[in-house]
């Protein structure tokens, strides 16, 4: 048995059931990095899932996932070695790819130590975390025929940004009882605008928005905060510490990815820093698959909702494990995410 570390990478493009529009523009699939982790004979598993409008060429990434990371690494300590250069200051390793690494890594060790991946953060499972079905800009008879397939869950996430979007509001409401927010993402352009919008909203019991404001009109975000008549949830403008700082003082919440913070280990930090500031925490995701829903579901416990449904949205995921019931992701107690690799010659294709 080899004694080192060894990391295998793979590109894949998770494919949507049907066409998934957002205020960005629509797609049929999601680019994505998977990493395998292997050491002693025990495989941890990561990814980072690339939407085209964060303007990585993901091919590019993944040739040159070598230059960043070795293919092997010999001796006991590789695996500490590999997760220290994850967490050192001023790394220039692009983000998709230390996070598949960063997932991938913890992954590993809570699979070698015989631990859930939250054990080894102590994050203690309690209360069941609801989890919001995302239904993007369609036609209103798409949207009313996704809320009748997901009558399991019981919040959802309406992308606003199209132009019926008043419409597949109202359709909703006369087709679910189930709790609502909106992702505007970045779509309104002034205070006005997204005021206006959020007293109509209010009026159909929203239960917040999501980054109403571009992230440039950073300077309007105190105003509307001010007057907003709902909870102010910010995605886009918050990537991680810095920008919490900054922002502390001009939102009800934050959405935390891990692709934005680079992993586990540092979203991780960043729900622990908006729970002590008492900000609302949505844990969200770039449409992954099973493998990274359930590494960002590790931090649920912490988080006031999640919006973790990749799985339910793509029609190839090459994991399982990702189990929806009574409107959450349910936690695995296995050792590591509760991701399982459906597929063992996955990598090797």
């Amino acid at each position: 048995m080899r004694k080192g570390l060894q990391l295998s990478v793979k590109y894949f493009e998770l494919m949507f059931k049907s066409p998934f529009g957002i205020a960005h523009g629509t797609r049929n699939s999601t680019e994505t990095i998977y990493v395998k982790a292997s050491f002693m004979g025990i495989d941890g598993f990561g990814e980072a899932a690339v939407p085209p409008y964060l303007g990585f060429d993901v091919p590019e990434l993944v040739r040159n996932f070598n230059n960043f990371f070795p293919a092997e690494m010999m001796g006991s300590d590789s695996v500490r070695t590999t997760m220290a250069k994850l967490s050192a200051v001023n790394s220039t390793i692009p983000k998709p790819l230390k996070t598949a690494v960063d997932i991938a890594m913890y992954d590993l060790f809570a699979r070698l130590t015989q631990r859930t991946v939250r054990n080894v953060f102590d994050i203690q499972a309690d209360a069941k975390v609801l989890c919001s079905y995302t239904l993007g800009i369609s036609s209103v008879e798409d949207l009313i025929q996704k809320v009748n397939e997901a009558f399991d869950f019981s919040l959802f996430k309406i992308k606003l940004g199209g132009e019926n979007d008043k419409d597949r509001v109202e359709a909703f409401l006369n087709t679910s009882t189930a709790q609502f927010c909106v992702d505007a993402n970045q779509a309104w352009k002034s205070v006005s605008e997204a005021l206006e919008w959020m007293y109509w909203l209010k009026e159909r019991n929203c239960l917040f928005v999501e980054q109403p404001l571009p992230v440039e009109l950073e300077s309007e975000y105190e105003s509307l905060f001010k007057s907003a008549p709902l909870p102010l949830i910010l995605d886009e403008s918050i990537q991680g510490m810095k920008e919490l700082e900054k922002l502390i003082s001009v939102c009800h919440g934050i959405n935390v990815k891990l692709l934005k913070c680079g992993g586990i280990e540092p979203a991780q930090a960043l729900v622990r820093q908006a729970n002590r500031l008492g900000l609302k925490v949505l844990v969200g995701c770039m449409s992954e698959s099973t493998c990274g829903a359930m590494a960002a579901a590790q931090l649920s416990p912490w988080a006031d909702w999640v919006d973790l449904d990749g799985p339910k949205l793509i029609s190839n995921d090459p994991f399982n494990g990702a189990i929806y019931k009574d409107g959450s992701l349910q936690l695995s107690d296995s050792p590591g995410t509760g991701a399982e690799l459906i597929d063992k010659n996955f990598f090797n294709d």
